[in-house]
């Protein structure tokens, strides 16, 4: 077995692993909100709960508020980086639709738990301020990203952070279709409404 063979799988096990301590502090922090409250809950307890260290709970995620919404800067970056691969025949609004299906509908995660953590979020009030900082965060980063697959500098143009709100809602507008029981699957909605943004573009 070669070296870079060795190489990928060692990344592969350490990225798989790094997810799943993630998730479990994700997980962790929403079973304590569920069981007290969002205002009873520390760190700490997310940390215990989670199997993990407080140090490494901070490795992930700067706050208590941060680990129940369950994004990473390391994972926000991940996503705005995938916006800088170009592949063949691929316009930006597709790329978006790909990276924006995979960051809000991701199939990774199941409906139960999706359904799951959006109860949570809406029903903690406390944690609107978070979540609404968080969006800002995915909009600015993507919207950084796409500046620079277009080769425009920082604010150069309206056109990529208009792109950026747009596609976000539309993903936000599918996901809320399907959660009061909207008619068909999430994957066909989205690819209709990004159609429907491509039209409307140009």
């Amino acid at each position: 077995m070669s070296t870079e063979l060795l190489t990928d799988e060692a990344c592969g096990l350490r990225e798989r692993k790094k997810r799943e301590t993630r998730r479990a502090i994700n997980g962790a922090a929403l079973d304590l909100v569920e069981e007290k409250g969002f205002a009873a809950v520390t760190t700490e307890e997310i940390a215990t709960r989670a199997g993990v260290s407080a140090r490494t709970f901070f490795n992930y995620f700067p706050s208590k508020e941060a680990a129940v919404i369950g994004t990473t800067g390391e994972e926000l970056e991940s996503y705005a980086a995938q916006l800088d691969e170009v592949r063949d025949g691929e316009s930006s609004i597709d790329a978006l639709r790909r990276i924006l299906a995979g960051m809000l509908a991701p199939a990774s995660i199941d409906r139960g738990l999706r359904v799951r953590r959006r109860r949570i979020l809406l029903g903690e009030t406390a944690l609107a301020p978070a979540l609404v900082g968080n969006n800002i965060r995915i909009e600015n980063a993507l919207t950084a990203a796409l500046e620079r697959r277009l080769g425009l500098a920082p604010g150069e143009s309206l056109e990529p952070r208009l792109t950026v709100a747009v596609a976000i809602a539309a993903v936000r507008a599918c996901i809320e279709h399907q959660q009061h029981g909207g008619s068909g699957d999430l994957d066909s909605n989205i690819d209709t409404a990004f159609a429907r943004i491509a039209a409307g573009l140009g």
